[in-house]
């Protein structure tokens, strides 16, 4: 690295801090004649100065590594202990079949972090790694750049400084893409570099002061001018929308779709109100009120809604489902549409609808990371392992159990292996996997399913769910044939699936005969790492979850990372139960679930949903408070 170049880097960190409002022209040069005196680098002079504190430091710049040489980026990686030379051979071997670069391929594999990589990338190419998340972008910059091409090359403007425009990049090799921005700017330009997901989220943010609002669209929260008399009425007006209405119905769906994706939601609720349209997202599994909608846009906002989820828009006696496919920010987005009739007094008979968005892109969790403790997951292992017999999961609505399903039969799948599943609905799609999705109109029923599904020479059978005496009949049958079944149950914690086979009418020898493991979970929010800090709980509180008083908690204090919440994502609690003699016993005895969950906390260690809240809160991943209540206390 040239003296030239380390000067333009020390003064480059500089600039950042500067362009950000962290510190001002007079401190930057008086840093830099300190620099110049001592030695010693330019963030630790600003930080012994007091002009800026050095957690503020690390979260703006991120961390830098400095080579004084250029190596292949597969030996640094190698001689800085961050892979081994097998890995790195590995990665080599991999690269034609991937079709990607030497670091995503290893990235990929799972032999490196992302960001670690770009720590490398980032030192080898002599540029500065900048943490975009707490970046405070400034939209006379941004708007030299249109969003189109920041998404197409995957860059973002960050300031200005003598005429040289700075921007993040993933790729800042691609010199074809700088020499277009330099092209269309009119400025010189000089890259960083970040990741991809970095980048994009950036964009996200940066732009979306250029976009039109909600409530900007559609004014305040309820519509004054309109006069409720009667439901008549209202049908009446349904179809006298003109054409600027019309776009501007479009341009609302648009925006609640996009806005939901964008905030990470789960699902939409629209639910009608004698005065608005209720509009709420569901995120990190809690329901968040958005700005209400008038009423006089609600008909025809829903039924925009069935037209994309090609539903019947005349027909609003009974509820529909529906399904759509978008794009957004180029990826491919999956919607679920359900509607509802409900009655209000002054409307008559009108439409909720909730609207479930799926990423089909994002990756099914491996079994190692979906957060099985170190008790719990070799037993998992070993029952994904059996031959046959039937592994179920069970949980509410929510909890979930889909998820962990994926994780199981992404496990066992292989290409000696014929994993066939029933699902309702599909909502990943597994390369190598036979995936049948559920069509109750046309006859594909679960039972019917079971039916013709031991004509597929199965070796794993995975069902949705088992939801009548006759499915379960079959799944058992099955797993006494000679396979393993994978599904889920309704029930509250792992002991209430024996009793709730056995209430569906199942013979309870048949039970003990081929439910090998059952696995309770449930969903909790996780606390934001970029605010985490540690707490307090009053010695009452914690007395009365049984923890010795004094104990310290964490909890999330809330930034820009979460929404100022204290939370970001969700995090899975679990309880397995793996039945012993004794249990089969209990069972065939027709023993309560409150009686078998009793004997196998005090005599299979069983750890209950509760225990293993508790020490992923000791553990700081979650707070007290979503523990408890998400699980019930420990009889």
């Amino acid at each position: 690295m040239s003296i030239q170049q380390v000067k333009r880097n020390k003064r480059k960190v500089g600039e950042i801090l500067l362009s950000q409002g962290y510190i001002n022209q007079q401190q930057l040069e008086h840093a830099l004649e300190q620099h110049a005196t001592t030695g010693i680098s330019l963030g630790t002079v600003l930080v012994k100065l007091n002009f800026i504190d050095e957690d503020t430091l690390n979260a703006v710049l991120g961390k830098q590594l400095e080579l004084s040489y250029r190596k292949r980026i597969g030996e640094i990686l190698v001689d800085q202990g961050y892979i081994t030379p097998a890995q790195l051979a590995e990665g080599l071997a991999s690269q034609k079949s991937f079709g990607l670069p030497l670091g995503k391929c290893l990235v990929k594999l799972g032999f490196i972090e992302e960001t670690k990589l770009l720590d490398v990338l980032a030192a080898q190419l002599d540029l500065q790694h900048i943490n975009l998340e707490n970046f405070k972008f400034n939209q006379n910059i941004t708007r030299m750049v249109s969003e189109e091409m920041a998404r197409s090359y995957k860059v973002i403007p960050l300031y200005e400084n003598n005429g040289v425009l700075t921007v993040a990049m993933v790729d800042p090799t691609n010199l074809r893409s700088l020499d277009h921005i330099k092209f269309k700017t009119g400025k010189d330009v000089e890259p960083v570099i970040g990741t991809e997901a970095e980048i994009l989220a950036a964009i996200g943010r940066a732009y979306v002061g250029d976009k039109d609002t909600l409530s900007d669209l559609i004014g305040g929260d309820e519509d004054k001018d309109l006069v409720l008399e009667s439901a008549k009425e209202e049908k009446s007006d349904e179809g006298l929308v003109g054409d600027e209405e019309g776009r501007q119905i479009i341009k609302i769906v648009n925006l609640i779709i996009s806005e939901a994706i964008r905030l990470g939601a789960s699902d939409v609720h629209l639910e009608p109100q004698e005065r608005n349209l209720r509009v709420r997202y569901r995120i990190d599994g809690e329901l968040t009120e958005q700005n209400p909608i008038p009423a006089r846009l609600m008909v025809q906002i829903v039924s925009r809604l069935k037209v994309l989820g090609g539903m019947d828009i005349a027909e609003k006696r009974k509820p529909l489902d529906g399904r759509a496919h978008i794009q957004y920010k180029g990826q491919e987005v999956d919607l679920r549409l359900s509607t509802f009739p409900m009655l209000l007094r002054s409307r008559g008979v009108i439409e909720k609808m909730v609207i479930r968005i799926i990423d089909p892109n994002t990756e099914i969790a491996t079994l190692d990371k979906i957060g099985f403790s170190a008790s719990v997951y070799p037993a998992i292992n070993r029952l994904i392992e059996l031959p046959d017999g039937i592994l179920l999961t069970t949980g509410p609505t929510g909890s979930g159990k889909s998820s962990t399903l994926y994780a199981f039969i992404q496990r066992v799948a292989s290409a000696s292996v014929n994993v066939v599943t029933m699902e309702d609905p599909v909502e990943k799609n597994i390369p190598g996997i036979t995936q049948g999705q559920i069509n109750n109109a046309a006859g594909f029923t679960f039972a019917a399913g079971m039916r013709s599904i031991l004509r597929q020479d199965p070796d794993v059978i995975m069902l949705g769910e088992m939801r009548d005496k006759e499915t379960s009949e079959m799944a058992i049958q099955a797993a006494l044939t000679g396979h393993l079944v994978i599904s889920t149950l309704h029930t509250n914690d792992a002991a209430g699936a024996f009793t709730r086979l056995l209430d569906m009418g199942v013979e309870p020898f048949l039970v003990t005969s081929c439910v090998k493991g059952v696995l309770a979970q449930r969903l909790c929010r996780r606390i934001c790492e970029k605010c985490k800090q540690q707490v307090q709980v009053p010695d009452v509180v914690l007395e009365g979850i049984g923890i010795r008083p004094g104990t310290s908690f964490f909890q999330g204090k809330g930034c820009n990372n979460c929404n100022n919440t204290g939370y970001r994502g969700r995090l899975a609690l679990f309880e397995l139960l793996v039945p012993d003699e004794h249990v089969h016993k209990m069972i065939l005895e027709r023993k309560s679930s409150e009686e078998i969950k009793m004997y196998a906390i005090r005599n299979l260690g069983m750890a209950t949903l509760r225990r293993d809240g508790l020490e992923k809160a000791l553990a700081g991943l979650t707070t007290i408070e979503q523990v408890v209540s998400v699980s019930q206390a420990e009889m």
